[in-house]
This record gives structure tokens, sequence and C-alpha cells, in this order.
């Protein structure tokens, strides 16, 4: 099975073309930004012109600049997406698409599932669930993936090929006080065990919407004390307030997701975050000793 990887040099594509190529069923064809521009249906056409019976989008504009950037949201989130819609519908061909947790407004206090209408509070959640709507008005053949608190070794190219377990870690020793925010609840989720996730769910062709994150929830505060103990680090951040942050943007204050549709269709759940962020520690450890 050919798949093709948008976005196979971000933290999350970086990932999912590990683990592609390890399975002997599967050709993963990486596609960075170089090879592919998703706004563009004629790049989208050259790019893939290897026929590939499956394409993931990984790619996606946001953090900060989502919100300050609202012309370049819409069109990275929303018509690439259709795009590669228009595309994959006329060549057969199935679309993973990676959504967000941000297409929640955070206002309940339970996990969100797949069932639960979307209300988004910031311009980058409103884009992806733009994205979401116009994949599922034009396809049937789709993985909509909605995750949570990505983190992994390659680091988010939007926040300078890092994530928050290195910003934490970088801090260490550097700052007499780390503030991480505490009323802000989310599954932190490591991008190995989502692309490992994905794998499985290619195979079913069970298509629909999913949501996919780590077991269990917790604030980034918690998530931050976590960090510093697993690293053997006795350092305590201190816990401060949302509206201490100053942040660009509204962030929903509870947007934990229930991988409920997952367990539907047969498939396991993802380890605990705690176990999650354990093994991303030691494969740090490995990746820099080499």
């Amino acid at each position: 099975m050919r798949v093709a990887i948008i976005g196979a040099n971000g933290q999350l594509g970086s990932d999912v073309l590990r683990v592609f190529s390890t399975q002997p069923d599967l050709d993963p064809i990486p596609l960075t930004h170089a090879d592919i521009e998703i706004t563009d249906p004629d790049s989208i056409a050259q790019a893939l012109g290897m026929e590939p019976e499956v394409v993931i989008n990984t790619a996606a504009w946001h953090g900060a600049r989502a919100e300050t950037e609202m012309d370049i949201s819409f069109r990275v989130n929303a018509v690439g997406p259709k795009l590669l819609a228009d595309w994959c519908r006329g060549h057969n061909a199935a679309l993973v698409h990676i959504s967000t947790d941000y297409v929640f407004d955070g206002k309940t206090q339970r996990p969100y599932t797949e069932d639960d209408p979307p209300c988004p509070v910031n311009i980058y959640g409103i884009s992806k669930l733009a994205g979401e709507l116009v994949i599922q008005a034009l396809m049937e053949r789709y993985y909509i993936v909605r995750v949570s608190g990505l983190y992994g070794v390659t680091g988010s190219r939007a926040k300078g090929d890092s994530n928050f377990v290195e910003l934490m870690l970088s801090l260490a020793g550097k700052e007499e006080e780390i503030r991480v925010v505490d009323d802000q609840v989310l599954t932190p989720t490591y991008t190995r065990d989502v692309a490992e996730c994905l794998a499985r769910l290619i195979h079913t062709e069970a298509h629909g919407l999913y949501h996919m994150t780590n077991a269990g929830h917790c604030s980034w505060y918690e998530f931050a004390c976590a960090i510093f103990r697993l690293a053997g680090l006795p350092i305590r951040p201190v816990p401060k307030k949302t509206d201490w942050a100053n942040a660009d943007a509204q962030r929903p204050a509870y947007s934990v997701l229930e991988n409920a549709h997952l367990k539907q269709i047969g498939l396991p759940d993802l380890r605990p975050w705690q176990a999650a962020l354990q093994a991303y520690l030691a494969e740090r450890r490995t990746r820099r000793a080499q």
C-alpha cells in the first residue's frame, strides 16, 4: 500500500514515516513543504503523481501565528484539506487528516467523544473544524483524527523544532522559577503512539472520525511536574492561572478526548500518558547517546 505522508519532516509526520517504514505491507512516501504545497492543486497533482492509495495530511498552521495570520490559517487548515479531498476522491484514495482537540470549547468536565458537537473558541480551532467539515462533505473514504498535546523527538517546526517537554527541560537550571498554567486540562500525547495507531487504523478501512490520544489526563502543570520527576530533576514548577500567561488566543480549559470510536472498531487504546512520557524520555536519551 503506497502511503503519501505530507509533512514527513514534522513532529508527527517524522514518526509516521519511521513507524510505517517498519511495516512490510506499507510503502511510505515522504513529502515535505519543498515537495508539495497543499493550497495549490497543481502542486498536489504533481507531488501525488505516484498515485498513493492513502494520503496522510499532517500539515497545519497553528500556534500564535494561526491567530494573527487568519488568511493563512484558513488556506492551510481548510482550503488545503479541501483540495486534498478533491484529489483523493478523483483518484480513489483514502485521506487521513490530522485535526485537534481545539475544535471544542472546553466547557464540559468529561472527556469529549466523537459524537459531541464541536464549538471552537479560537481561529486555529475554527479553521481546523472547517477542514474537517469540508472533507466530510466531499468524501466517504476519510479518517479524520483529532489529537491533543502532541510531543515527539523531532519537535514542532512551529515551535522551533521543540515541544513542551523540551521547553521544560531547557528551563531547568536557567530559571529561578518555572511557571506553568494549572487550569488547562488535556491529554499529552506521544507522536510515536499516534503513528503506531494510525498504521493499525488504515488497515481496518473503517473510515470516519476518530479521537486518538494517550489515556488519562492532566493539567499542563501536572505534566511539567511529571517531566521533571521522570527526568530525575529536583524541580517543582509554580502553578499559575491562564490569565497570567497572557496567551495570544483563548484556549479550551478542558480538552480531554475519549477514543470512543477506536474502541468501537476493536482497536486497543493508547497507553497512559505517564508511560508514554517515560518512553519518550528513554528514546530521547538513546538518541542523544548516539
